[in-house]
């Protein structure tokens, strides 16, 4: 440190702010010019300050800590006195929260730094900043507006640019005289163009609020996160109590003595770090001159001062919504201070009352965390009921039975659910202010493939613990860009397997800008995480086998809904929309609406069909409740309400039920039935089960698969017709056991021109496969097999686990002890066998193996999860065996056969089986000729001949969450290991980030340059700070430039 930079003042050095003009400290805390020696800081005798500073760090102490209430879906609300409630983090319905948990839902709102949840798993891609509902509850039911506490500017017109395409619609449809009325690309090229909507008068009605139009400044105001503007400390800041006897010029002293103790610290960990074993020493580094440097010092400080606050934190200050310029020029009204640690790792709140004194004051962390296990409010999961024994088919169900005097208790077995052919499961039927319900959201289900329709956050891993695995998910509809719609589509696109989206062009369009935009994402980046299908007005899509109708509904913004169609079922989907006569008339009579698509909007909800979901609520957005009651009967027989929380007894509507238990399953209609079948299978695969006795074993030779030719059903054919046709020509019966069984139901889903294009889908999730170019892809196309099993019986035998490749199509699956062999041929008795078994296949801790839809099971280079493969410590004593009622479909791979596809084929397989091969030698290890130290060297020796990367991923908190597919191939893009000595750099601030460091031994740090303290780099180093023992490094070096594979 140069000698001028400091004077000492009895034995503490403190820093002079090196601008080359003359400071002093003056009233809370600012440095100004005065005629002083330049580098002079006047600081008081140290006799006094320790007193003075004990007793206004006792004041600061003895302020209240203000109530602070955890939100379940993430965030905090802290009461104040002077503004209510203030909430710190925003992900979805949050305000449900508030309502559920009896306090108020809060006017104020901290936009955290970090808008959209990073972190790999369940909650990735949850919007942290979903500002959308808590505004418009505050709006249009408070006649209030919501104040967003953000960082800068640019946060503030970035919300406000998303708010006005969600709040008013697309800009080109409000352009003034430069708008258009309707984009061409949405719609046939034959499409009427009298039928089209003409989006910039219907979007201006609905923006007409009172007379007034409405904008995003009558629902959002802001306010800014602030550093101070002249110096190190803020201006005029609330005080704490009881320090009458002190001047305000003693009150600001503490600053710079805070200041002190930060320097000291510092000084401490210099004298630590002095020094290591190749002579070099930290000794002259440099103490922070400059407000960046000691910002970045005190972000490692975890005491809690008043000081602290002043000196690091950028202050936000809120006033109440009824104070005037003066009294906030005066100070002379209740506020409340809001000070952001540096980069938002923290956050600190005064409350201040009207004589500037703070009387509540609340610290809390600035990581908003979501609850991984969070699921869809009010989702009825179907519980895990008790299975019956059904010993004999002619006997009743029974609690439990007796086998050789042993009472067997009924098992529990783990979530399995059949989806139907065509079907529609309800996740959500609710609005956005309903506490007790969740938005609403739908899986339309087509040849047991899932279509999420506008799905709500969480959605995915609720499914999951349905055992509806991501990849039987298979796109999205998206209806519009409301955030009760379009939050948990943008969590699926960056979840699971790639999905396809669909909606229209301008929808589409809307919802990139958005999310984009919100979570600081390139359009183009955000494109490549899905597969987009333009949904065009006026031309059939076909989709999975279905086929799809879209329309737009009238909405405050461009909404879609659609009529789909499969085998002779149908159903409807209004999407949200004003369907009121009376409106409808009036906007035609105001000609916003033409008579066109005023008549194609009344006859929406009156086209036959078997089933249709019409939202309802409150208008001029919504239909309201009377209007559907009108209804002829003939409509209401098929339809059930969405969209609402719940429907007044004097109104004879359904309300759709939710969860998969509740699901609504189209293909069980009898011709010109009226009733829709809920939960369970199909009745007539029940009775096509229940009466035809066959082997246990149902496999689909590879003509039945790609045949199209009993894909469609003939309109005068039931399905149990023609599945008796199919099953003379194209089943096949294989004996395991030697006696008869049922035909498994699962067997009797009719095929699909689509099922190839859902078996790639589903192989895309073992590693390697991806890998493969489009011949050697045909190849296993032709190798595989599919097969299905009756519930309780084996899948994949032990013996065989680890020389196939199983992956499961339909049902779910558990392990089981291997089966016996009888020496009784009592048929009743070896079902009574099977139903111990089965007791012990599943325990509900989850340390039992269970496969759903969409997992897989075999060599463990293709199962990384060891527990689920064929390596498993349980693998050489225990089946795997379906639990389904309805059976399971699998696909199986003889090994062998694709190993030879894979090593032919894959760079990627080709290079794991070398990296496999060099394991315990050095052949695949870089030369290294700058090791110096003995136990450097015996380290690197030793992983070479012990290393695993897959465990070492898995030791890593984020990498761990990596798909099977990911792991596999960061593990082969993985280089080294490579040992860096001890203080040796690896990676210099402002040095390109070319690429990524796995620690296998030893420890490293991020430390301040030795020449300044505006940025770091990450350094090895052998005491200090890092407190271990160990202290070389080796590491395993992943190339940037080389993508892991969705």
């Amino acid at each position: 440190m140069k000698k001028d930079d400091t004077i000492d003042t009895s034995n503490t050095k403190i820093p002079a702010k090196d601008d080359g003009k003359k400071h002093h400290v003056r009233k809370n805390g600012g440095r100004s010019p005065v005629d002083k020696k330049v580098n002079e800081v006047v600081v008081p005798q140290q006799s006094g300050i320790e007193d003075r500073h004990a007793t206004i760090s006792e004041a600061y102490d003895s302020i209240p800590l203000l109530e602070q209430t955890k939100l379940p879906r993430g965030g905090i609300s802290i009461e104040t006195a002077a503004i209510g409630r203030v909430q710190y983090g925003i992900p979805p319905e949050t305000i449900k929260d508030s309502m559920r948990m009896g306090i108020p839902v809060p006017e104020v709102y901290i936009v955290p730094t970090e808008r959209f949840c990073r972190e790999l798993g369940p909650a990735l891609g949850v919007n942290l900043a979903e500002f959308e509902f808590p505004g418009y509850f505050n709006f249009f039911v408070r006649q209030k507006n919501c104040t967003l506490v953000v960082d800068c500017q640019d946060a503030e017109d970035c919300i406000c640019r998303v708010f006005e395409e969600t709040l008013l619609g697309p800009k080109m449809f409000r352009k003034g005289d430069d708008s258009v009325t309707y984009e061409k690309d949405d719609f046939a090229p034959d499409y009427p163009i009298e039928a089209m909507p003409n989006f910039k008068k219907e979007l201006a009605h609905f923006r007409d609020f009172g007379g007034k139009e409405l904008c995003v400044g009558m629902l959002l105001a802001f306010c800014h996160f602030k550093q101070p503007a002249d110096g190190n400390c803020h201006d005029i800041l609330g005080v704490p109590p009881n320090l009458d006897a002190i001047s305000d010029a003693e009150v600001n002293e503490l600053v710079q003595q805070d200041y002190d103790e930060a320097v000291e610290e510092f000084q401490q960990e210099e004298r630590i770090n002095e020094g290591d074993e190749h002579g070099e020493s930290y000794k002259n580094e440099e103490l922070p001159k400059d407000e960046e440097g000691i910002r970045a010092l005190e972000k490692e400080k975890s005491s809690w001062s008043y000081g602290r606050a002043s000196w690091v934190g950028d202050v936000a200050t809120v006033w109440p919504k009824t104070a005037t310029e003066e009294e906030k020029k005066n100070r002379s009204v209740p506020r409340v201070e809001i000070f952001k640690m540096p980069s938002g790792t923290e956050y600190i709140i005064h409350d201040v009352n009207k004589d500037n004194i703070i009387v509540g004051r609340a610290r809390f962390n600035g990581s908003v965390k979501v609850n991984e296990a969070m699921s869809i409010e009010g989702f009825e999961v179907k519980s895990i009921l008790d299975e019956s024994p059904n010993v004999d088919d002619d006997e009743d169900d029974k609690g439990f039975e007796k086998f050789n005097g042993v009472s067997s208790l009924i098992p529990r077995l783990p979530p399995s659910f059949y989806p139907p052919s065509f079907g529609v499961t309800i996740l959500g039927n609710s609005h956005g202010f309903d506490p007790s319900g969740s938005v609403s959201g739908y899986v339309l289900w087509i040849n047991g493939r899932g279509l999420m329709i506008d799905p709500p956050p969480y959605a995915t891993a609720t499914l999951a613990r349905e055992g509806i695995r991501p990849r039987t998910i298979v796109g999205i509809i998206l209806t519009h860009a409301h955030s009760d719609h379009d939050a948990g589509a943008f969590q699926k696109v960056l979840t699971g397997s790639p999905v396809v989206v669909i909606t229209t062009p301008t929808i589409y369009r809307s919802f990139i800008r958005k999310y984009a935009a919100l979570a600081s994402l390139s359009p183009a980046l955000l494109k490549h995480c899905h597969r987009f299908k333009a949904a065009i007005i006026g031309q059939e899509l076909r989709f999975q086998g279905a086929t799809f109708k879209f329309f737009y509904s009238l909405h405050s913004i461009p909404c879609i809904g659609f009529r789909v169609e499969w085998r002779g079922r149908s159903m409807v989907f209004t999407g949200d929309h004003l369907n009121s006569p009376e409106d409808i008339d009036k906007l035609e009579e105001k000609g916003i609406l033409s008579k066109t698509r005023a008549d194609a909007i009344r006859n929406m909800p009156l086209q036959e069909t078997d089933l249709l979901l019409h939202e309802a609520g409150v208008p001029p957005l919504h239909t309201p409740f009377a209007v559907l009651d009108k209804l002829p009967k003939r409509i209401k027989k098929h339809m059930y309400i969405v969209h609402a929380a719940k429907i007044p007894d004097e109104f004879d509507l359904r309300k759709a039920p939710t969860g998969t238990a509740g699901t609504l399953r189209l293909d069980e209609l009898p011709k010109g039935g009226s009733e829709i079948a809920r939960c369970g299978v199909s009745t007539w695969v029940n009775s096509n089960a229940n009466n035809n006795k066959a082997k246990n074993l149902v496999r689909f030779e590879d003509d039945d698969v790609l045949d199209n030719s009993s894909s469609e059903y003939n309109d005068s054919e039931s399905m149990h017709d023609s599945y008796e046709r199919m099953g003379r020509s194209s089943i096949v019966m294989t004996p395991m056991t030697g006696r008869k069984s049922k035909i498994p139901p699962v067997s009797l889903r009719p095929s699909s021109n689509t099922d190839s294009w859902y078996m790639l889908n589903l192989l895309q999730a073992v590693p390697f496969i991806t890998s493969l170019p489009y011949t050697s892809t045909m190849e296993v196309l032709e190798a595989l097999r599919v097969e299905a099993v009756c519930k309780n019986e084996v899948v994949v035998a032990a013996a065989r686990r680890n020389e196939i490749l199983c992956v499961i199509w339909e049902g779910t699956c558990v392990e089981r002890n291997k089966r016996s062999t009888l020496s009784s041929s009592n048929h009743r008795a070896e079902k009574q066998l099977s139903l111990i078994e089965e007791e012990e296949s599943y325990a509900a801790d989850g340390s039992t193996a269970v496969w759903h839809s969409g997992d897989w099971t075999g060599p463990l280079s293709l199962q990384p999860e060891k527990r689920l493969s064929g390596e498993s410590d349980n693998a050489e004593t225990k089946d795997i065996v379906a639990t389904s009622k309805e059976g399971v479909k699998v696909i199986t791979l003889e090994f062998n056969n694709l190993h030879r596809i894979l090593k032919s084929g894959s760079p990627l397989y080709r290079q794991y089986l070398k990296r496999k091969e060099h394991i315990g030698s050095r052949s695949d290890i870089p030369l290294q000729t700058n090791i110096v130290g003995l136990q450097t060297q015996k380290l690197l020796d030793e992983s070479a001949d012990t290393l695993n990367i897959l465990e070492l991923i898995d030791m890593n908190t984020t990498l761990r969450k990596l798909t099977a597919v990911q792991k596999r191939h960061l593990e082969c893009l993985a280089q080294g290991p490579i040992a860096f000595n001890p203080g040796e750099r690896l990676w210099k601030e402002g040095a390109p980030v070319d690429k990524a460091f796995l620690v296998v031994a030893g420890t490293a740090s991020f430390v301040y340059r030795q020449t300044a303290f505006r940025g770091t780099h990450a350094s090895v180093t052998n005491s200090g700070m890092l407190a271990v023992s160990i202290c070389v490094h080796l590491l395993l070096m992943i190339p940037r430039s080389v993508k892991l594979r969705l």
